[in-house]
């Protein structure tokens, strides 16, 4: 079941999602000629595909196309060239650090990055990524972020032992940059907040990665139908303001074929039903990619995915970067919850489960680290009090 949305959108608007729409179906390609020949705002157009981080999708559809103005060729080129460069680099990368964790007896897996643009669009150059993600057992993230010190990376976090075990038993997601190289890695204990309520077991997932072939070798990446509802998850936490994000989730399925029945049928199980009902209802309304009949009636029938799926959309073409606010990323996940318990619950995890951001705002011995959870609402109260912007 699919909603034709392109005449709610500008012309720009209609032939970022008709390129799109080819990672998914490629006969989907037939209807770009017609996109391209309404587009009058090259400019604003090649902006709109670069937010969305789709500029080197765009160029693989719009190679050799009439109707595209020769520089705006040149430029896709050029920013699809320099794409691909970063892709080999990192891909590089992505296998030396994990050759390096296997050396020292740390399992990791491959999540999203150079494994994704290869499973979704099977090529790591058509995905633009700034940074690799491994998957550690939270047992094992010492023993990782040692060993990624060795390779020469550095920590943004300096935690305390008590902010440690609390930050790794509900985030669990470690950032860290190398000072020479400019490079970024992120070590994560598992793929979802224990805010979001959300059951993926790390050990799990680890347990059924799979082999993907990245840079002349192959890395150990998560399972196709598990990378799908992480990616959903990942997608809802920030809105799906970035329409690649719902693109490699949409290719992802199509490509791998996916069972998309067991798939909503497995996220009802697991906290995420919602999440994945929002993200099929967009994947299929703004992608064409072809969903059950009874998930389509599903999500039309709930009262809140349509709107929710609105609210993306919007964000994906406007002008303006994209709005980040974190009391509308709030709402919008707060709504997408699949139960009233576990609204309640989210709620009041953000409210008083601490944060680095509270960790530093004030500093507490690890003897009144318990305190935190006073100090995080009068820290909101503050930040985001009536005049104040947040």
């Amino acid at each position: 079941m699919r909603v034709d949305r392109d005449r709610a959108e500008g012309a720009e608007e209609a032939l970022l999602l008709a390129c799109a729409r080819t990672m998914v179906d490629p006969a989907a390609a037939d209807a770009v000629p017609e996109a391209v020949a309404r587009v009058a705002d090259w400019d604003g157009w090649m902006a709109l595909a670069g937010r969305n981080r789709l500029l080197p999708v765009v160029t693989r559809t719009l190679h050799g196309m009439e109707g595209v103005p020769a520089e705006v060729r040149d430029r896709l080129r050029a920013a699809s060239e320099r794409n691909a460069g970063e892709a080999l680099r990192l891909s590089a990368e992505l296998r030396r650090l994990l050759s390096a964790l296997e050396a020292e007896g740390v399992r990791a897996v491959a999540y999203k990055g150079p494994a994704l643009a290869v499973r979704a669009y099977g090529d790591p150059g058509l995905r633009t990524y700034s940074d690799l993600d491994l998957l550690v057992s939270p047992a094992q993230v010492d023993a990782a972020l040692a060993v990624l010190r060795v390779a020469g990376y550095e920590s943004s976090y300096a935690f305390t032992p008590a902010q440690n075990r609390r930050f790794r038993a509900v985030d669990g997601d470690y950032p860290l940059h190398h000072p020479v190289t400019g490079a970024l890695v992120e070590v994560h204990a598992q793929v979802s907040s224990a805010r979001f309520r959300v059951r993926l077991p790390t050990d799990v997932l680890m347990r059924r990665a799979q082999p993907v072939a990245v840079g002349g070798g192959t890395v150990r990446a998560l399972a196709d139908d598990d990378l799908f509802l992480a990616l959903c998850v990942h997608g809802a936490k920030h809105r799906w303001a970035r329409l690649e994000w719902l693109v490699s989730a949409a290719a992802l399925a199509a490509r791998t074929g996916l069972d998309l029945s067991k798939v909503s049928e497995r996220a009802w199980r697991i906290g995420a039903g919602r999440t994945v009902l929002l993200a099929l209802h967009l994947a299929s309304t703004a992608l064409a990619l072809s969903i059950p009949a009874t998930v389509a009636h599903a999500a039309a029938a709930d009262a809140d995915v349509p709107a929710l799926a609105d609210e993306a959309r919007s964000l994906w073409f406007t002008r303006a970067a994209n709005d980040s606010s974190v009391a509308k990323n709030l709402r919008f996940n707060l709504r997408l919850r699949d139960t009233r318990a576990d609204r309640l619950r989210f709620a009041a995890h953000w409210l008083f489960t601490p944060t680095p951001e509270d960790w530093g705002w004030l500093r507490l011995p690890d003897a009144l680290a318990p305190l935190y959870r006073a100090v995080r609402p009068l820290r909101l109260a503050l930040r985001y009090a009536p005049g104040r912007r947040g």
